[in-house]
């Protein structure tokens, strides 16, 4: 599915004002090296070239960091963050600065920059973080290769191309932020460790496939990096855990980097905004090559898993009760735990919502899809609370939607399975219990009507101004808003149509690409093209035409965006656990970052919040400094203080519009008595001409 039409707060204020393969060359002969732990330069090599200021201008390479919301393109070589300016995690001469709550994943990266000559070999290490005061275990960091694909051409409609899926005319992201090389596919070097992804194709033994990038091949004044997930255990003890970064080119030492990461004592909620995306387990399988005899990828729990991670609810495509039995650990929660391999957030948590017949798969309504219907509810787990037959999507006319409400009634699974689709019209004349209406024509007005004849009203994917995009041409902290939106703002649940869409099968779709090669992935026959649209995830082996590209690794890995998406959930418990004691300046703190977005976005312009990672990163310092020591929320208490944060936005916008209402008739009076006074002055002037 896809929508197919185109078309505290001092701290806050001043981070607000701001706003694949390398080419090849030899390694850099050893050289007598300084190596300093926190420096961010080491190997020092006088160059006449470089700027005032500029550690490329003294250094074989230059080691730095940045952190979640940034985006460093490989050609960016004197990244102003390189330098620390804007840099909110690291400065030159100092350690990196982290800060989480209990339960979180905090992520960071770490960039290496070439100066003249080129690097082969780098590697980075980073060893497990541990507690300055000798508290028992250790925080273990995942590390990932971030991957570089060429933006040449936009996301754009053929008729208008300023235009496309992911935002208005008005709101398109600038080309110079969003073209070149950048980053986005996350390839995990656990996958190396474990002795996998020796550039073999999926046919086995000498069949073609793209090396696995470690180490690192860095050109002259280009960048590598990869990112660091560290998870910090709800259990985990708060206080200052600490370790290091060590880079090396071969034998030669390039940098080392301190880490300091402060736990605070409070424990994020898990998923405290509900987002749940579709994922295609047949096509997937049709691209991994690692179908079972049901036909489904054998690597379905395994995204299960990686969406549970990010705080993302998977939503499987379901007409078969043995396609309920096949995924029940996920259904009850079981897969998200240890017992089954789980690291990561929400341990033991089911899945918030089930859709049964996504997309209209089950069909019409009758006697036989009833059946089938019940078939399929008597063996959801009762651990899953919203459960919904998808009767259709985008036909807002269609009578499959009310059909399949009148025939549940009757049913005995009335009252435990309900109907919606997805429709961009009034959800409260939809004649459905679920209405998921597209983010940029979301209305809370109209929400709040449907919401009180007993509707549900969620929203689904999103545009610029209105909400964040997919596309991988917009800044990285689009997808990152979305949860400070859904804080602010009363979105219900949030959907996202896909997460691995390497196809193309749509209507007027080009067929299946390389996603680490094409970033184009999506095209409709409305002359709509996307980069990245529906591909949170990228296949870690793949067969077929595309087996050339196949990194020969089992399953798929998870993109800079997804990560971002995470971020930004994460960010909306920070709210709801600092609201709870500080409503206003909660409130204010939202209100800041998120003037405004949805039915208050002016379509005309750009997006309202900050493109600049740095802005979201003060703005959430500033409310970890608002969550009371102790603090926990369970996930349903924790959207209760986000709906009542919403209604308190609505409330104030409802205020001034008030307001604003009641001096109209004076303004209009105002002006009439003004073009009135011309009026006669301009008879006199021609009176007096005459």
């Amino acid at each position: 599915m896809r929508w197919m039409g185109a078309g505290v707060l001092l701290l806050l204020s001043a981070g607000l004002a701001g706003e694949v393969a390398a080419d090849e060359g030899t390694a850099p002969k050893e050289a007598p090296t300084r190596t300093s732990a926190s420096s961010g330069t080491t190997t020092e090599v006088p160059s006449a070239r470089g700027e005032a200021g500029d550690p490329l201008a003294k250094t074989e390479a230059v080691v730095w960091a940045a952190g979640e919301g940034a985006r460093i393109l490989r050609g960016e070589a004197r990244s102003p963050l390189s330098r620390g300016e804007g840099n909110w995690i690291w400065q030159p001469g100092e350690p990196i600065r982290i800060a989480a709550l209990r339960g979180e994943v905090v992520g960071f990266q770490v960039v290496v920059t070439a100066q003249d000559a080129p690097l082969e070999g780098v590697e980075v290490t980073i060893e497990p973080l541990r507690h300055e005061g000798g508290a028992p275990g250790r925080l273990e960091p995942e590390t990932f290769v971030q991957h570089y694909v060429e933006v040449k051409a936009r996301s754009r409609n053929a008729q208008h191309p300023a235009e496309s899926l992911g935002w208005t005319p008005g709101a398109r992201p600038p080309d110079t932020d969003v073209t070149g090389w950048l980053p986005d596919a996350l390839i995990p070097l656990s996958a190396r460790t474990a002795g996998l992804g020796r550039g073999q194709g999926a046919g086995g033994e000498g069949a073609p496939g793209r090396a696995f990038p470690w180490p690192l091949a860095i050109a002259p004044r280009q960048n590598g990096a990869i990112w660091v997930d560290v998870l910090v255990p709800e259990q985990a003890a708060a206080g200052l855990y600490t370790g290091k970064v060590r880079t090396t080119a071969g034998d030669v030492a390039l940098g080392g980097l301190d880490v300091q990461l402060t736990v605070a004592d409070a424990v994020l909620p898990y998923r405290p905004v509900n987002v749940f995306a579709y994922y295609d387990a047949y096509q997937m399988a049709n691209r991994l090559g690692d179908r079972t005899p049901a036909g489904a990828t054998a690597s379905e729990s395994q995204v299960w898993q990686l969406l549970h991670q990010h705080h993302v609810d998977a939503l499987p495509p379901l007409t078969r009760p043995d396609e309920i039995e096949r995924m029940r650990a996920a259904l009850d929660g079981s897969l998200f735990t240890e017992a089954h391999g789980y690291r990561g957030p929400g341990v033991g948590v089911a899945p918030a919502v089930l859709a049964l017949g996504t997309y209209g798969d089950l069909g019409e309504p009758n006697a036989e899809t009833l059946a089938r219907a019940e078939a399929l509810a008597e063996r959801v787990p009762e651990a899953i609370r919203e459960v919904f037959v998808y009767a259709i999507d985008e036909q807002c006319d269609s009578p499959r939607g009310p059909g399949w409400k009148k025939l549940l009634q009757g049913s005995k699974i009335a009252g435990r399975v309900r109907v919606g689709h997805t429709c961009g019209r009034d959800p409260s004349r939809q004649d459905v219990d679920v209405v998921m209406v597209p983010a940029q024509r979301f209305d809370a007005r109209t929400a709040r009507a449907a919401r009180a004849l007993g509707k549900e009203v969620w929203v689904y994917n999103g545009a610029l101004p209105q909400a964040g995009t997919f596309m991988i041409d917009a800044p990285i902290t689009s997808l990152l808003a979305n949860g400070w939106i859904a804080a602010s703002y009363p979105v219900g649940r949030w959907f996202l149509w896909e997460v691995g869409f390497w196809h193309d099968g749509n209507r007027g779709g080009k067929g299946p690409i390389d996603p680490f090669v094409q970033p184009e992935n999506f095209h409709n026959d409305d002359g709509d093209a996307c980069l990245g649209d529906g591909m949170l995830l990228y296949p870690g082996t793949q067969v077929g035409a595309q087996a050339t590209g196949s990194l020969g690794l089992p399953g798929v890995m998870p993109s800079l965006r997804l990560k971002a998406l995470r971020r930004g959930i994460q960010d909306a418990g920070y709210a709801a656990l600092a609201r709870a004691g500080h409503t206003e300046e909660v409130d204010a703190i939202l209100a800041k970052v998120i003037p405004v977005a949805l039915q208050d976005a002016d379509s005309a312009r750009p997006a309202a919040w900050p493109r600049d990672g740095a802005a979201f990163a003060a703005a959430r310092e500033a409310l970890r400094a608002l969550i009371p020591a102790g603090a926990r929320l369970e996930a349903e208490a924790a959207r209760r203080v986000l709906a009542e944060a919403a209604d308190a936005r609505e409330a104030r916008t409802g205020a001034v519009a008030v307001q604003e209402r009641r001096w109209w008739p004076w303004v209009v009076l105002a002006l009439a008595v003004l073009a009135g006074v011309l009026a006669i002055a301009q008879m006199r002037r021609a009176s007096r001409k005459a």
